[in-house]
């Protein structure tokens, strides 16, 4: 048996027994680096200091496929490792071309048989590289730190063996001294692919591995600070700090003097100086700040801690720095309160993600996703489902954002076992006392490295796991050494029809839960948590319908303390297709032969975000961004009010402004005075609006709250946090005419006018051609029931359910197409008696076309249909597009709230959005009018009421549901011909869920079935 225990080997291996969980390494302690001098510290650049060294960059490096074939004296300093390849650290090694990649929604990856995992699928990675010592390290401790390295991994220094560590998202620290010299050294990291820790990382996430952060070396003095805790909170009114500080210390050398100084900026505010214990190397200190500025999500005000060591003569050992914020978090009749303020959770679930590296994330693209949660009213982040780099909760504390911070523990697999017998809890690792001390590992861990953010005001024990006695005892442990911040944990997965609410824990998260069920939940005395949602509106394709209903009632409600939406970014990859065209790629693009010897994945959909993996917003950003506002704007019979939604500022960050607008167009605009309004107050408005320009205009107006400079971490001025549009008098809408007389034909009847010609085909009932001046604009007009499935309407079972809408739209039986006085009627029967449509074509001696469709179930078994409309093909010379209606990005009937009515334009190619599966994409909502254009020529569709509309660049057809892996976003290319479905309604998106009936849009966003008639006319373009 090899140093690391061989699979070869009698021994069972230290990556399949649980109890093993870290030999050799340094004891947990929180983020933050040592520095030779006051300023290095207080700069908290590592660069700049000559005691830290990176070792990041590229290592040698070879993949074997399972343990029995690695080499296995490669640590050894004379093992020859100079043809093997290399790999970048941090890295994730599929990556790099190292092993397949393959994302699992739930379930492992291997046989499901804890502890053991199979060993022909464990690859082995082994790292190698040389780093040198400075002689300046001579004397001092030489403290490696792997940030994060997966599943499991032994670690050489010059051939011996310094210790092993699970855990792939927490770091791990060693103590080489003994190990290492001055000069050249060699380091070794011998990585498994899965162990026993793998049974907890089942995550609905990419299973991939790598050494994803920085490995570095510091240079600690003989005597160094260990560890620091921090807690920086408030007196009992909220006004005063109160700072206490623990320091211990590590290293040989004697008990030594420590100094902590408050900063301003540059100005003290406290400083304290103490010996520290000769009996545990330890010294605390406390202090109290008069009149300090609160940390919240909304005023993230830092301050800088300075921690000096200091020899008997006062001379300076070593320095750190945090940054740190004085906050509460507490429970008080019933709600969370930050600082004595109930707060709302406007969040999101996070995965770390990047298109290119997978789990590596760099700080800029951290940087981006705070900035777009600020610009989307996001004050909250859920780090699903793994404690995250320690840069994001620097970012959150300096920024302001909630921070859940959650234990890498996930065991759905066996969730899923104790849930197909029943909820045995026999099979549930929380229960197994051999996994006991693995799940405290992780709890603990977690806790030690990043109690002293501010940001973080709650604790998460993990995620869909089931529940048991070993999340008790961490629950138990968090308590007792963090009194500070609470505890949330559900344990479960969907919650069912009861509400299960765990006592050990402070809040109480379930996972899409609906409407009714929080609302049940609120009026029951019974239950005292407060709720958020760990997991709500699953944002999975075109989704996040009927937010605003979710928000409606958590409003109405104080136990209802929002929740975290799932999620924040989507977790596809960055492929080029055969054309070289790049698409966004999903698991099975990276595993597309089941039979293939290796680990395998499935087929589960990674585009859960609201924003793409490059952090371009998806459509369905823009309504997060509106509903979870926190300044709203209301009218009622004393005119229109502001409401201050935030949680402890006023409105004086802010400015306020009104747009007139007639048919669309910005007519009149002017600033109005801020009233002062506390948090969670409203205020009446004073402005005087112009009078009407046009008399016969649809006349709206909008009112918008802005920020002023700094108002908002990284928001510009003028950025708009809350805006809100209310329609001061009715559009102009088209009414048809008939004036013109029909001509017939054998085999057609034609309206002509102005230049205008349509002919209809008796044969098919459509379009045959509808022309200006010769140039055919339109054909076809097929009735239409049918949508390109979206992701959530394949979870629900649209396809099967509902596909009987998408034969009639494709199987149509013409009962006639005849002359009816000046109009040409075409009736169709489809389903054999089951729905009946009828089109009344007309035209005016200007030209302009009058369509009107009758649409009659007539079975009242039928399911609903998914739109009601006509379908149009239009030629590709016509690709522009401009519409008065809700825009610019598309809008559904329950997801419409943050498309603003007005004028919008744009080339055609540019309404379709790229899911990472295609799917329906595109629609207009509250379309007043729409135009087509191109090469001077075009048409405009105007409704006899608000459209819904929906227009493309190619054959809607392409959109069509494949089997998984044979669609990607670059297969939707403009050719051929375009599409124009005029609908009088298509139903909304859904998405409280994304895998059952839950997924469908709401009962109000559904098209009932019943008689239905809607009209529009067709006409030439403006002229401009």
């Amino acid at each position: 048996m090899s140093s690391a225990g061989s699979a070869s080997g009698s021994e069972t291996p230290n990556w399949e027994r649980p109890e093993i969980i870290r030999e050799g390494a340094e004891p947990m302690h929180t983020s933050f680096d040592g520095f030779e001098t006051r300023a290095g510290a207080l700069s908290r650049d590592t660069s700049q200091s000559r005691y830290h060294l990176s070792l990041d960059g590229q290592w040698q490096f070879h993949l074997s496929p399972n343990p029995d074939e690695r080499p296995v004296d490669f640590y050894r300093p004379d093992f020859d490792v100079s043809k093997w390849g290399t790999m970048q650290v941090p890295g994730i090694l599929q990556a790099e071309g190292y092993g397949r990649a393959v994302f699992v929604g739930s379930g492992y990856p291997f046989p499901r048989n804890q502890p053991k995992i199979e060993h022909s699928l464990n690859e082995v990675g082994s790292y190698r590289r040389d780093f040198t010592i400075p002689a300046s390290y001579d004397g001092r401790r030489l403290l490696l730190t792997i940030g994060a390295a997966g599943a499991a991994y032994y670690l050489w220094i010059n051939g011996q063996r310094v210790g092993y560590s699970e855990d792939s998202k927490l770091p791990a620290e060693f103590d080489i001294t003994p190990y290492a010299h001055k000069g050249s050294n060699v380091v070794a990291i011998e990585l498994y692919r899965f162990s026993d820790g793998s049974y907890l990382e089942d995550q609905d996430f990419w299973r991939v591995n790598g050494i994803e952060r920085s490995v570095t070396l510091y240079a600690a003095p003989p005597t160094y600070i260990r560890d620091l805790v921090v807690d920086a909170g408030l007196n009992q009114n909220y006004s005063d700090g109160k700072l206490g500080l623990t320091v211990a210390l590590g290293g040989t050398g004697e008990a030594k003097r420590v100094r902590a100084t408050v900063l301003d900026r540059n100005k003290a505010l406290a400083k304290s100086e103490v010996q520290a214990s000769s009996a545990d190397k330890t010294a605390s200190l406390t202090a109290t700040l008069p009149g300090i500025r609160k940390w919240t999500a909304e005023t993230p005000n830092l301050y800088t801690l300075l921690v000096e060591l200091l020899d008997d003569n006062g001379k300076l050992i070593e320095a750190t720095s945090r940054r740190i914020g004085f906050r509460t978090v507490e429970i008080v009749d019933g709600e969370v309160r930050v600082n004595g303020k109930h707060i709302m959770i406007r969040g999101v679930n996070r995965h770390e993600h990047d298109p290119k590296t997978f789990h590596v994330v760099s700080e800029a693209t951290m940087r981006r996703d705070i900035e777009l949660m600020k610009a989307a009213n996001v004050n909250a982040v859920r780090t699903s489902h793994y404690p995250n780099d320690p840069r994001w909760y620097d970012l959150a504390d300096e920024y302001g954002l909630y921070i859940m911070d959650e234990a890498n523990i996930e065991s759905h697999g066996y969730l899923s076992l104790s849930q197909e017998r029943d909820n045995d809890p026999s099979v549930l690792l929380g229960y197994d006392p051999d996994w006991r001390a693995a799940h405290l590992d992780r709890v603990q861990r977690m806790v030690e490295r990043d109690r002293n953010h501010p940001s973080i005001i709650f604790w998460s024990l993990g995620n869909e796991t089931g529940v048991g006695p070993n999340f008790e005892a961490a629950a138990k442990w968090v308590k007792a050494n963090d009194p500070s911040r609470l505890v949330s944990f559900l344990g479960w997965s969907m919650s069912n029809w009861r509400h299960p609410v765990n006592d050990y824990v402070d809040i109480f998260a379930p996972m899409y839960d609906d409407v009714p069920k929080m609302i049940d939940y609120a009026k029951d005395a019974n239950f005292t948590q407060p709720l958020i949602l760990c997991e709500y509106a699953h944002s999975m394709g075109n989704s996040l319908g009927d937010l605003k209903g979710y928000w409606d009632t958590m409003y109405s409600y104080p136990k209802l303390q929002g929740g975290f939406i799932w999620d924040w970014v989507d977790q596809t990859m960055l492929l080029k297709d055969e054309n070289g065209r790049s698409y966004w790629g999903q698991g099975i693009d990276f595993d597309p032969d089941p039979n293939a010897p290796g680990v395998h994945g499935d087929t589960s959909p990674v585009g859960d975000g609201v924003i793409q993996s490059d952090r371009t917003p998806d459509p369905e950003y823009y309504e997060l961004a509106k509903v979870q506002s926190p300044i709203i704007f209301s009218h009622n019979a004393s005119g229109y009010r502001v409401t201050n939604r935030h949680d402890h500022i006023d409105l004086s960050r802010f400015t306020l402004d009104w747009t007139l607008m007639e048919d669309g167009l910005a007519v009149a605009k002017g600033n109005m005075p801020t009233p002062k309004v506390e948090a969670g107050q409203s205020a009446a408005l004073a402005f005087n609006l112009p009078p009407a320009k046009a008399t016969n205009a649809e006349r709206i107006l909008v009112l918008r709250a802005r920020t002023k400079a700094g108002a908002i971490p990284m928001m510009p001025a003028g950025h708009v946090v809350g805006w809100e549009q209310f329609i001061l008098s009715a559009p102009q809408l088209a009414v048809p005419d008939s004036s013109v007389t029909p001509v017939e034909t054998n085999s057609a009847i034609s309206l002509t006018a102005a230049n205008t010609a349509l002919t209809i085909d008796r044969k098919t009932g459509l379009v045959q051609s509808y022309s200006r001046n010769g140039v055919q604009l339109l054909s076809g007009g097929a009735p239409n029931f049918w949508r390109a499935p979206t992701d959530n309407d394949v979870g629900s079972g649209i396809p099967k359910s509902h596909a009987m809408w998408k034969y009639f739209s494709e199987h149509r039986r013409v009962e006639a197409v005849e002359r009816d006085g000046n109009a040409i009627l075409v009736r169709y029967d489809m389903g054999v008696g089951s729905v009946k449509v009828a089109t009344r074509w007309t035209m005016n001696n200007d030209g302009t076309l009058g369509v009107t469709m009758k649409f009659n179930p007539l079975r009242d078994t039928l399911p609903d249909p998914l739109r009601v409309g006509l379908a149009f093909d239009t030629p590709e010379t016509l690709d522009q597009v401009r519409w008065y209606g809700r825009g610019p990005q598309e809008t559904y009937a329950d997801r419409k709230t943050g498309g603003l009515i007005a004028q919008w334009s744009g080339t055609l190619a540019e309404q379709f959005h790229d899911y990472a599966r295609p799917q329906e994409s595109g629609n207009k909502t509250d379309v007043r009018w729409i135009e087509l254009t191109g090469k001077r020529q075009g048409f405009r569709v105007t409704g006899t009421q608000p459209l819904s509309v929906n227009a493309l660049a190619f054959p809607y057809s392409d959109l069509a549901l494949k089997e998984p892996g044979k669609a990607h976003s670059s297969d939707i290319q403009p050719h051929d011909h375009g599409t124009l479905l005029i609908d009088a309604a298509q139903a909304g998106v859904g998405g409280d869920t994304g895998w059952n009936l839950d997924g469908r849009a709401h009962m109000p966003y559904r098209i009932k079935l019943e008689p239905l008639t809607y009209s529009f006319t067709i006409g030439a373009p403006e002229k401009k």
